[in-house]
């Protein structure tokens, strides 16, 4: 053990005790006043007051460069004791950073940057090795020993000088992450050593589950008439049977105004339920307002929404408050505009202390530098071009990087030859090797590549041409594009990547510009003051604001509100439906939308809502271990709960963390700064915001890669950063106020870095890590029947969302599905107008294995797609609308006629699965074992014609069923040759899940009254 202690991470690990810390902060503070001490020593012996010249000398590279700085003035020799006593300087300054290193580090909220001290314990004695070096080479030139300690010495200084930024950046930054509070940092030393036992399946048996998938306002209107449909008749697979039911994204919309309508809702029972038509045949209150407002995104008033002298005093007067109220187009130019501020603002700071540093290193070969008050082209730019300065820094480090890395390579294969296992010590020459590079890269970009284009940019901007040549670069883009759109199709893969790399060439170009003028300035004009009112401004939004306040998150999460999430009122006009306030506070006239925690969940006897919202979470690194090809975990929320999964190793293997809805809640609202104003109220339609994220920085499976950068830039940020459930209930029961997502959290959806430890999760939408959420329905009961209501746009001789979900399924439940797809597909080469499917709908079973025991559920699926027996009106709309039944999710702007197409579509879906079902169980009841069921459904010529009266025209539902049930069986059946009863087991789980005795619960109906919407009801009890 007590070697152990003495390596970085022992260092690390002993410290985690408050005693242990203590102690290190007093030696800390001992080493400081000795390396004050050894500096002003230094100081004083230097032979010139200012900066000290053995630092100037350090980098110079050859004794020409030397020489001409010193220019008389002093002799090299007079070096010799500031060389000697920078020796036990550069010794303390390194322990000491070693020291401050894991002190630092452990106040970091991810995993992944607290593992980083080990490395940089070792890069901080590294950098106090190579000060030494540089000094003693010096020494040794100096007085004739060796002739090459000028370059030796300028590739030990560059390295040891970039190793020591990155360090007091890390020490510097981590203390400042202290300020989060020691609670909080406790709490998330948890994640150090995570807890790898997988979560136990839960063995809750339940008779049904519905799936909705994610797809805008096409899966909202879809999803609609699905749940009208399924709710007819005795309503077996309705919204009041379903023991849960799953919505991503779109979905969500409509699963979650109905859960609000339904569950918080108030209504009568000589109402009709809401979502439901009325009597007469028309559209009830709800989906009136759903259809005056289906332009929510664009405007701030219904459709039909006039001032005139007929419009009443109310309705003129919502008309004045909605005209005061900014618009869409006011909100997102201002969040744009604001936030690329934020972004140019931190960019002019740096690249002016940048240019600041460029004038400095250059003054060291450039007498006019020093002389000259503000730099001029014809005179000066010959500084910049000189390529001999960067040539040894950069090949030495290159040299040392391939080195290293040879020798790491040819050791490893030597102990493997001699059947050795890899020794610890190996970590020394890879991290040389990978770090040497990185120091390479770092200094030909520093030394070489920005002087290169600020010499490039010199010209132009001393003869007020910048103009001429961005359009010169502008009309290069324009070619280059012509050029990417003949190679669209090979480099469509590629196009993130593509977009990202020239907006960050845009944002260096500026950068660039913004080095040179400061570099070039007169150091007396320098703009000090703007750069003053900059940091202060950014520290002030940094501490005392959030970025979420002009974020277009909230706004559109307002705008999906005001459009689906309704209550009833009773006016003397009639009964209409009217739309949840944003915010929490109720005053007359306006209604805040219930908490989420203030909602029952569906248990025993039907009651509360049975809806749980599926979002995701980015993953980014190797830290977390995630499916191939899908970067990004699944989040849940529910009344109760609020969870995220992490898959372990193996299929079927899951590490669930979770925390009380309610824990979020208090997270959310208990405010360090209460004044600052931005408190988010977890409602079930701001979990539908978040599932419904389509577009942001971080979109989990849509790796976009450097694209984030662009997105993040432009304010395109429909994620929001959640306190992070894994620790969510332990830090509310301590009773912590978090401090709010600064401008660090806006660099990391720049920059794409989202690691699953963190104090907050970016959350995003359900469809960024599997859109139909059947894979979560799945994961949460032991379920008789699903029915999973798709709306894919893909192309219709394909099922890409269903095929993603049987893939997902088998590695996050270890559940296999088997239905067949071809008839869901249609012609691949279609004439227009004729690209039918066979159905729209079709059986599928799931087979798994929980506790010993396998289980069968019967799956009912279903997409958008033409078939010849669908209603005249549906195939019909088709030729008014080419797009129909898969328009582009891009399209959020349905009008009346368009929306009511998607809706029947899922009404005719619903009604054909009810009808099968009920000929399948028809006929399954009349067969006691699978050998007469299958010799029954092989005659060719019986059909089977049940009543079933369900408003749908054409022929009612025949044999499909009954064969894709016999096929299916004999599929399962041939893949346990070994056990001849495997099919009639089948056969009779099929039998029994249809012949489940049911009753239908009842909605809870109750009188209104004024207050029967809560503002702030107690949480939900934990389970």
């Amino acid at each position: 053990m007590k070697t152990i202690r003495w390596t970085p991470t022992g260092l690390y690990r002993t410290l985690r005790p408050r005693s242990a810390r203590r102690a290190a902060y007093v030696v800390l503070a001992l080493l400081f006043l000795l390396a004050t001490m050894l500096a002003m020593a230094g100081k004083a012996a230097d032979p010139v007051g200012g900066f000290p010249q053995r630092v100037r000398l350090s980098v110079a590279g050859s004794a020409a460069v030397a020489h001409e700085w010193v220019g008389g003035r002093y002799a090299l020799t007079d070096l010799d004791r500031a060389l000697w006593l920078d020796v036990p300087f550069a010794i303390t300054w390194a322990l000491m950073l070693a020291l401050a290193v894991p002190l630092a580090g452990r106040n970091y909220r991810t995993v992944s940057t607290r593992r980083w001290v080990g490395p940089l314990v070792l890069a901080a004695l590294s950098a106090g090795g190579l000060n030494v070096l540089a000094d003693l080479t010096m020494l040794a030139q100096i007085h004739g020993l060796i002739a090459f300690g000028w370059p030796l010495a300028a590739v030990a200084s560059w390295g040891g000088f970039l190793i020591l930024i990155g360090l007091v950046g890390y020490v510097t930054f981590g203390f400042l992450s202290r300020l989060v509070g020691e609670t909080v940092i406790e709490v998330l030393h948890e994640a150090d050593d995570p807890d790898e036992q997988p979560t136990p399946y839960s063995s809750v048996e339940a008779p049904l589950g519905l799936a909705f998938s994610g797809g805008g306002i096409r899966a909202a209107s879809i999803s609609l008439g699905a749940l009208q449909a399924l709710d007819e008749g005795d309503g077996r697979l309705g919204w009041r049977s379903a023991d849960r039911v799953t919505a991503v994204s779109g979905g969500s919309y409509m699963t979650g105004a109905w859960s609000v309508s339904r569950t918080a809702g108030r209504f009568r029972k000589d109402e009709p339920l809401p979502w439901t038509d009325e009597e007469d045949g028309g559209p009830g209150p709800e989906e009136r307002h759903l259809r005056a407002n289906l332009g929510y995104l664009l405007s701030n008033t219904p459709r039909r929404t006039i001032r005139d002298t007929m419009t009443s005093k109310a309705d003129r007067a919502k008309l004045d408050q909605a005209e005061r109220t900014p618009g869409v187009l006011a909100t997102v130019l201002t969040g744009i505009v604001f936030n690329s501020f934020v972004f140019l603002a931190l960019l002019w700071t740096s690249a002016q202390l940048a240019g600041w540093v460029y004038r400095w290193y250059y003054e060291l070969t450039c007498a006019d530098w020093r002389d000259k008050a503000a730099l001029q082209f014809a005179d000066d730019h010959g500084c910049l071009i000189d390529s001999a300065r960067p040539g040894w820094p950069v090949l030495g480090w290159v040299a040392v990087g391939v080195v290293a890395v040879v020798a790491w390579i040819l050791l490893s294969k030597e102990l493997e030859v001699r059947g050795q296992a890899p020794a610890a010590w190996l970590m020394v020459p890879k991290y040389v090797g990978y770090s040497g590079l990185a120091i390479a890269a770092c200094l030909a970009v520093m030394l070489a590549l920005v002087p290169a284009l600020m010499d490039l940019l010199w010209r132009p901007v001393s003869t007020n041409s910048v103009l001429t040549h961005l359009v010169a670069l502008v009309a290069w883009l324009g070619s280059g594009s012509a050029v990417l759109r003949l190679l669209r199709r090979p480099l469509a893969s590629l196009a993130p990547v593509i977009g990202g790399v020239l907006f960050g060439a845009a944002l260096a170009y500026v950068g660039v510009l913004w080095m040179l003028d400061a570099m070039i300035a007169d150091p007396d004009r320098r703009h000090l003051g703007v750069m003053a009112a900059f940091v202060i401004g950014l520290l002030l939004l940094h501490f005392l604001g959030t970025i979420e306040f002009w974020s277009l998150a909230a706004f559109y999460r307002g705008k999906v509100r005001g459009a689906f999430a309704t209550y009833r009122r009773r006016p003397s006009t009639g009964l209409e439906a009217r739309a949840y306030a944003n915010g929490g506070a109720r005053r007359p006239g306006v209604v805040p939308e219930p908490l989420l925690s203030s909602m029952d969940q569906r248990g025993p006897g039907g009651r509360g809502t049975p809806l749980t919202v599926c979002a995701s979470a980015t993953v980014t690194g190797r830290g977390t271990r995630t499916h191939a090809g899908i970067p990004a975990l699944s989040v849940t929320f529910d009344p109760r709960h609020v969870r995220v999964f992490a898959p372990l190793e193996g299929d079927g293997s899951w590490k669930r963390y979770e925390c009380s809805t309610s824990d979020i809640e208090t997270l959310t609202r208990r405010d360090r700064w209460p004044w600052t104003g931005w408190r988010p109220r977890l409602t079930t339609m701001f979990a539908v915001g978040l599932s419904g994220a389509a577009v942001s920085p971080a979109m989990g499976r849509f790796r976009i890669g450097p694209i984030s950068m662009l997105l993040a830039f432009f304010n395109v940020r429909l994620g929001l950063w959640i306190p992070n459930p894994r620790y969510a209930g332990t830090l509310a029961a301590h009773d912590v106020a978090l401090p709010r997502p600064g401008l660090g959290y806006l660099l990391k959806e720049f920059i794409g870095f989202h690691d699953p430890s963190d104090l907050y999760l970016y959350v995003t939408d359900g469809g960024h890590w599997e859109n139909t959420g059947l894979v979560e329905l799945l994961r949460t009961r032991m379920l008789d029947e699903i029915v999973c209501v798709d709306a894919d746009s893909g192309p219709g001789n394909t099922a890409k969302s269903i095929s993603k979900a049987i893939d997902l399924a088998q590695l996050e439940c270890a559940a296999n599905i088997s239905i067949n797809l071809d008839a869901l597909r249609s012609d691949p080469l279609p004439s227009p107008g004729r690209d039918y499917s066979r159905r729209s709908v079709n059986l599928g079973l799931i087979r798994r294995r929980v506790d010993g025991r396998e289980r069968l559920s019967l799956l009912w699926y279903c997409k958008p797609a033409l078939t010849t027996d669908m209603p005249p009106q549906l195939l019909a709309y088709r030729e008014v609308d080419p797009t129909f039944p898969r328009v582009s999710t891009v399209n959020q702007f349905f009008h009346v006629a368009q929306f009511a197409a998607y809706r029947e579509l899922g009404r005719y879906n619903a009604r054909m699965i009810q009808r099968a079902r009920s000929v399948l169980a028809e006929r399954v009841a009349d067969h006691a074992s699978y050998e007469s069921f299958r010799m029954s459904g092989a005659s060719p010529d019986e059909t089977d014609v049940v009543e079933y009266d369900d408003g749908v025209p054409g022929s009612p539902a025949e044999r499909w069923v009954l064969d894709e049930l016999i096929s299916l069986v004999e599929q399962l059946g041939r893949s346990r040759p070994g056990a001849p009863d495997h099919r009639e087991w089948i056969y009779a789980e099929v039998r029994r899940i249809l012949a489940t005795d049911w009753e239908a619960p009842e909605e809870a109906v109750t009188e209104p009254s004024p207050a029967s919407v809560p503002t702030a009801p107690a949480p939900a009890p934990a389970p």
